[in-house]
């Protein structure tokens, strides 16, 4: 599940810039990043489930806040575009700084 996660993660990112870059339709790149961001987020919590009471579970409740903040923030993006879409970008440049430190020291 946490490999489905970072894979589908990342894959999000990609998509989204990757054909933005390539000038595709907005509307098509926008639902390609909605949906693999949400299985990423998805298996993110099905990790966390799974890990429960074992050893290293802590780090999964951060990668997982961080997640569901990222996800909501990309949901609500609607009502004010400019706030969450920095706060949005905010919270994914901390997963990638969560990501190191949670691995080192968690």
């Amino acid at each position: 599940m946490e490999r489905i996660s970072s894979m589908f993660f990342c894959l999000s990112l990609i998509v989204y810039y990757g054909l933005k870059l390539f000038k595709v339709k907005r509307k098509i790149y926008l639902k390609a990043h909605i949906i693999l961001g949400s299985v990423s987020v998805l298996a993110m919590v099905g990790e966390l489930i799974n890990r429960f009471g074992q050893e290293g579970f802590i780090k999964y409740i951060g990668f997982a806040a961080i997640m569901i903040a990222i996800g909501v923030t990309g949901m609500i993006m609607k009502k004010n575009y400019k706030l969450y879409k920095k706060v949005h970008i905010i919270l994914t440049i901390g997963f990638f700084i969560y990501l190191p430190i949670a691995i080192k020291f968690l």
